[in-house]
């Protein structure tokens, strides 16, 4: 394997499609249809891959587990596979060597070979191909926390202890989520109906920064550096604007880890800060857009593609900071990227096993796709799906609809003095319907709309908007 100090991910710009997001929209683009393939490369050679396969690849796993080692959706049990999809299971994830404290699902150490290679070819299946990224970058860390066991970190270390758990039925047709980690990583993507949901939440961190292999996951005199492209990438974004962006930029706050690490869903600042990337050229923008890809390409490559297209359109909305020297070499140095909807961290820290050098953390969220959507994203006020909070404001009905059939929006409390609006939005984030309506009822016209997944937005004057997913067929 080749390491690189260049922008790995500067070539994915040359892939992106134009976008125009509708103004004041949230995204909430469904970006993954079962009939749509990405492209996985195995020694040049790229075939197909769609949702299905990650599916078939899951079930295939499955197979090869015990009764006991599968588990059952409707019951989270320690040491199974299949977990319940909600809003406690969603958040067994961590960035500590806490094993089994912090962490649901089947652990590595207790599968067979054959059990962990079939484990390992889902998570290949739902992640991104290119050289450093995705599965890459998945089996460099947990090869690094090998390096770590055998050099003074001790038994609390390890790729042996890491968990994959389905949380949910693998499906075409259902909503469930791909969850896999252990130390320094943290995977969580969700799928519904067979599309990608979410890439996110995304947890990397590394110790040592580089090290060579001497055997195990890759062959021995292997230069293993899984952050690299991330702290080149941020490097390039920071040393490229001018001292006075640069001051601008600049936080005062001195950061020791992540913002929003794990147990901190949904609680994205309201305020961006640093520098708007409004206020940067062409050039600049480009960094901050090759800044965001090596994390966003570690999930799946079409999906990768679909997510920085989306990101690169809220761009000139999305601001970037920083704290510390800018340079990445020493304790408490902090990037941001914060956009309507994408947010990155990046952090180095003294190191745990190596004390006299640092290592990083790192975390990639999305305001309105973490674990697809349906917990602590934009819309949720509460803890809960988005439905839920949205029941306490609107019911729609009938859900699915047939499209032309128009839906029922009736709104929680008999409010007639007020004026509430709506806007129908596609899986692009455009309005595709809008209105307003005094009264208790309206009815959104859907003549003309293509079938697929919408979110309707409800807002009573003085209140806060809500939204939920419908379903046209």
């Amino acid at each position: 394997m080749k390491t690189s100090t260049c922008l790995a991910s500067t070539g994915a710009l040359l892939a992106l499609m134009a976008f125009k997001q509708h103004p004041g929209s949230t995204a909430v683009l469904k970006l993954l249809p079962t009939s749509t393939s990405s492209v996985k490369s195995t020694k040049g050679t790229k075939q197909a891959v769609a949702v299905s396969d990650v599916v078939a690849a899951a079930n295939a796993f499955l197979a090869t587990l015990s009764t006991a080692q599968q588990g059952s959706v409707s019951t989270a049990a320690q040491g199974a596979v299949l977990q319940p999809f909600n809003s406690t299971t969603v958040l067994k994830w961590s960035n500590l060597p806490c094993g089994t404290n912090c962490r649901t699902g089947l652990q590595f150490a207790n599968m067979t070979t054959a059990q962990q290679t079939a484990a390992l070819a889902v998570v290949k299946a739902a992640t991104g191909t290119g050289s450093g990224e995705g599965y890459d970058e998945t089996q460099q860390i947990r090869a690094a926390d090998d390096y770590l066991n055998a050099n003074g970190g001790g038994s609390g270390y390890g790729s042996g202890i890491y968990f994959i758990a389905f949380l949910g039925t693998p499906s075409t047709t259902g909503t469930w989520m791909l969850q896999f980690g252990g130390y320094h990583l943290a995977t969580n993507i969700t799928f519904g109906n067979g599309t990608v949901t979410g890439a996110t939440p995304k947890f990397e961190g590394v110790e040592p920064l580089s090290f060579t292999s001497t055997g195990g996951i890759y062959p021995s005199g292997t230069t293993v550096a899984p952050l690299n492209s991330e702290a080149s990438a941020m490097l390039a974004m920071i040393q490229g604007l001018s001292s006075t962006q640069q001051a601008t930029a600049k936080l005062s706050t001195t950061f020791s880890d992540v913002v929003l690490g794990p147990g901190s869903d949904g609680r994205f600042p309201t305020t961006r800060v640093g520098i708007q990337c409004s206020q940067l050229s062409t050039a600049q923008q480009a960094l901050v857009v090759a800044a965001m890809a090596p994390w966003v390409n570690d999930v799946d490559d079409v999906t990768a593609a679909s997510l920085l297209n989306y990101y690169k359109s809220q761009l000139a909305d999305t601001y970037i900071s920083y704290s510390g020297t800018g340079q990445f070499t020493t304790n408490a140095d902090y990037a941001r990227i914060d956009g309507p909807n994408v947010w990155v961290e990046f952090v180095c820290q003294t190191g745990v096993v190596f004390r006299n050098n640092i290592h990083y953390h790192s975390i990639y969220r999305d305001r309105a796709r973490d674990y697809g959507g349906n917990f602590y994203g934009t819309y949720t006020t509460t803890l809960g799906n988005k439905a839920a909070v949205a029941a306490k404001v609107f019911s729609a009905y009938p859900n699915p609809v047939a499209s032309g059939q128009g839906i029922d929006v009736v709104l929680a409390e008999t409010t007639t003095a007020k004026s509430t609006t709506y806007t129908l939005r596609n899986t692009m984030g455009q309005a595709v319907a809008s209105g307003s309506f005094s009264g208790v009822m309206a009815k959104v016209p859907t003549t003309g709309l293509a079938a697929g997944i919408y979110m309707l937005t409800v807002q009573p004057a003085g209140e806060t908007a809500v939204t939920s997913r419908l379903t046209l067929q």
